[in-house]
């Protein structure tokens, strides 16, 4: 999608990645990364994080950050969001 968009220079990091063990950073491999040059094999069980973020610099149409973070247990026919947030731009803003 950020390819198609001619986003993808403005991504700042991969779309996710797996956990380890003990906590957020050990045991993270490279092969498990979600990004279009790693071919990610997911299997049910396994606990990844999705988080998709694009940065537009000042300046230009869009100017500034976004980012989406859930994390999704992996199951036989998809994946179940068991962060319990809401989801789009409209979710972000607070108002008040």
């Amino acid at each position: 999608i950020y390819a198609e968009a001619g986003m993808l220079g403005y991504r700042t990091f991969g779309y996710g990645h797996s956990f380890g063990v003990l906590s957020h950073y050990y045991g993270r491999e490279a092969g498990l990364e979600i990004r279009e040059d790693i071919d990610t094999v997911l299997e049910p069980g396994m606990v990844v994080s999705i988080e998709p973020m694009l940065t537009v610099p000042e300046g230009m149409p869009g100017a500034g950050g976004y980012r989406e973070h859930d994390i999704l247990v992996v199951g036989e026919n998809g994946a179940t969001n068991i962060t319990g947030f809401p989801v789009g731009p409209e979710a972000n803003v607070i108002a008040g």
